[in-house]
């Protein structure tokens, strides 16, 4: 085993680039290099041996250990309540650019010529709060692309926003027994079969009619129509197929125009009013993609290697995902707490998204636990390896030491349980 192999330690490498996200700090190599040699106890590691570890072989092993953390995700951590409760989950779609040097515009090419950027294409359980897909392409690659249909959709409802827009994938949506909300494009101009709500007085017929043919001339506070869309039956194919689908809108009075949406879902279980206030609950994607920004630094990518950029965007998902358990360990461990004047000092009221700001206060803490834990509870033999590389492990007290002289409201108490289902995986998946 060579000086380089012997230095190599898949999980401080873990725990120091998913906390070195959160804490706040310079997220350029060298800072995450000089973070991991504190983190693996050893004395010294060129940036060159360092900047060797982030390969395919890395990539593909933080890839593995995002996608089982997503499969193994608890559904139900987040009962759906209200007019919600009647799905299966609500499953939230979007896409966001992040921006790159000019010098990666080779590989992650933007729309413009002289752009470089990818997008990260992203689907959010709201009833977990947590990704349950979580793509990589260039910039340049459109949202719709980068959707699968299938039975994944079956009794869940799906809300995106304009950029998957397509009535084919509505079509998809509703053959695999899924339910849809999608805002209605300004140049869409369907045809008007059927008026589910009636109205008094002498209201303007819509049956039989365009829209944009009678859109302007309404006053009236709601439409709830059937209308007749028309798309090639399969992708390429000249043949073409109908659906008629429901078409609901609100009259916004502030801008005296009509909020507009295409859903499969029925008018007898959900009014106009409904289908907009459900179309709300897409916010929670943008309010997530904020968070990955914001506090796992999701966009402030320093680098032009295409292995550490994708490195750094999986662990920002990962820390992400850290983030929340921490949470509902903290949640667990009050709700056994006997002492309620206690407790009602604990955790068990911080809310989900409050729990970044929570690792990045403590990142140094946990992951001082952390890796003391693993090293008095090794799991891992010194045969074990990653890629090319030798995984060692550390047996000692060091970072037991180092935990104690840390003074935080987080103490080791609380953080026995905290990360265990994710470091399970770090084993299994090594």
């Amino acid at each position: 085993m060579t000086e380089r192999e012997r230095k190599f330690d898949f999980v401080a490498l873990f725990y120091t680039l998913s906390f070195g996200f959160a804490a706040g700090s310079d997220r350029s190599l060298q800072a995450f290099l000089e973070r991991y040699v504190e983190m693996a106890d050893c004395n010294s590691l060129s940036y060159a041996s360092f900047h060797e570890w982030f390969s395919p072989t890395l990539v593909a092993l933080l890839r593995e250990i995002l996608d089982d953390a997503i499969e193994d995700l608890d559904p139900g951590r987040n009962e759906l309540r209200g007019r919600l409760e009647h799905f299966r989950d609500v499953l939230i779609v979007d896409a966001t650019f992040i921006s790159l040097y000019q010098d990666a515009k080779d590989v992650y090419r933007a729309t413009g010529d002289d752009q470089a950027g990818l997008k990260l294409h992203l689907t959010e359980s709201l009833s977990s709060g947590l990704p349950t897909r979580f793509r990589t392409t260039d910039g340049a690659t459109h949202e719709r692309s980068q959707l699968p249909t299938g039975e994944w959709v079956a009794d869940a409802l799906i809300l995106f926003d304009l950029g998957f827009y397509d009535f084919w994938l509505f079509d998809r949506i509703d053959a695999n027994n899924g339910w849809f909300v999608s805002r209605v494009k300004s140049n869409a101009n369907p045809k008007v079969v059927e008026e589910l709500r009636t109205w008094r007085g002498n209201s303007i017929t819509l049956e039989g009619k365009s829209l944009k043919a009678v859109l302007d001339n309404l006053q009236r506070q709601e439409i709830d129509v059937l209308v007749e869309l028309e798309f090639d039956r399969k992708r390429g194919s000249s043949a073409t197929a109908t659906r008629q689908f429901r078409l609901v809108g609100l009259l916004n009075e502030d801008e005296d125009e009509y909020h507009l949406y295409f859903t499969n879902l029925p008018r007898k279980e959900y009014s106009a009013p409904d289908i907009a206030q459900l179309y709300r609950a897409r916010w929670e994607v943008e309010l997530l993609f904020k968070e990955l920004k914001s506090r796992f630094g999701l966009d402030e990518i320093n680098t032009t290697k295409p292995y550490i950029i994708e490195a750094l965007i999986i662990m920002a998902a990962i820390s992400l995902m850290i983030s929340r358990e921490i949470v509902d360990e903290l949640h667990k461990l009050d709700a056994q707490r006997a002492d309620a004047a206690d407790a009602d000092e604990s955790a068990s009221r911080l809310p989900p998204r409050r729990g970044s700001l929570a690792v990045e206060r403590h990142a140094h803490l946990i992951q001082l636990y952390l890796m003391w834990s693993w090293a008095t509870n090794c799991r891992i033999s010194t045969s074990c390896c990653c890629g090319n590389h030798g995984i060692q492990t550390h047996t000692g007290n060091g970072y037991g030491k180092r935990l104690n002289q840390v003074s935080s409201p987080l103490t080791a108490t609380k953080l026995e349980r905290m990360i265990l289902h994710l470091l399970n995986i770090v084993v299994e998946v090594v």
